[in-house]
């Protein structure tokens, strides 16, 4: 994580690691990223031998929601599926192909320079 970050300093803030553990082939990562504008983005990474589970949750300073990937395997039928991205509500989903940290937060990157 701290190389992804690295590459993005431009527009990281801050950030803290709540958790992270690492056994054979399991890791677990929950952190937040505050940005510049002052929003925030919660991460939950979790790796089990070959299941992965992830949310990363971008909030505005506020606390509103901006957008939320996640893999969830809810929406079926979505060409991404189980990968898909929240989009200012729970419930305006859409497909998604940002699946990894480093992927959301070009994305990310690319809406706080503009």
């Amino acid at each position: 994580m701290l190389n992804v970050l690295k590459a993005f300093q431009s527009i990281v803030k801050t950030y803290t690691v709540e958790l992270f553990e690492r056994e054979t082939n399991c890791k677990r990562l929950k952190a937040t990223i505050t940005f510049i504008d002052g929003s925030k983005l919660f991460i939950k990474d979790y790796n089990f031998s070959s299941e992965r589970k992830y949310s990363y949750h971008w909030a505005d300073r506020y606390g509103k929601l901006i957008i939320r990937w996640d893999n969830a395997p809810h929406w079926h039928q979505l060409t991404t599926f189980p990968h898909h991205k929240h989009i200012g509500s729970s419930e305006r989903v859409e497909p998604s192909l940002e699946i990894d940290l480093n992927a959301v937060l070009m994305f990310i990157k690319r809406q706080i320079s503009d």
